[in-house]
């Protein structure tokens, strides 16, 4: 008894769509990621390139390339930062007050160093910048002064006969 009408056997062709629905979507989905790493992989690699490119290679003294020394800005020298005069915060604060009657915290003699950001105490050897007049600890100036030639607080240049 043939109606005419297609007959449909027990779903066997159904779950054969279904795998086979399946199977394509992963392997859709693996060739995606694939391109998606490719993708990333070739723009880091451009990437490390020019960076490269733009930082030449140093020689060592052994004749090989360094890729990773990087230079810093150049301060001032040993010599000019050691003209700068240093004092005794408790000086400081006395000169200070004999000179003005001004709170100390509205002038340049602040509490506290802007490198380290600690408090003064009256035995901190400080030395003072002489364009800005703006004090700091002793060691934090002087290693600050060896990279930027210039005022940490107000940013005035020192810049003079490196």
């Amino acid at each position: 008894m043939d109606t005419g009408e297609p007959s449909y056997s027990g779903g066997e062709d159904c779950s054969d769509d279904i795998r086979g629905n399946i199977a394509y979507s992963l392997g859709f989905y693996l060739v995606f990621l694939l391109f998606v790493f490719t993708l990333c992989y070739t723009s880091y690699i451009c990437n490390r390139r020019m960076h490269l490119q733009l930082s030449p290679p140093t020689t060592t003294s052994d004749g090989s390339d360094d890729y990773h020394i990087t230079t810093l800005p150049k301060g001032l020298c040993d010599d000019v930062i050691s003209t700068f005069p240093t004092l005794l915060y408790s000086e400081a604060v006395m000169t200070h007050n004999a000179d003005s009657e001004t709170d100390i915290h509205t002038s340049n003699y602040c509490s506290g160093c802007a490198v380290c950001l600690m408090d003064y105490k009256p035995s901190d050897v400080l030395r003072l910048l002489p364009e800005c007049c703006h004090l700091f600890h002793l060691n934090c100036i002087d290693t600050w002064l060896k990279v930027h030639p210039t005022c940490p607080v107000c940013r005035n240049s020192f810049d003079f006969s490196n």
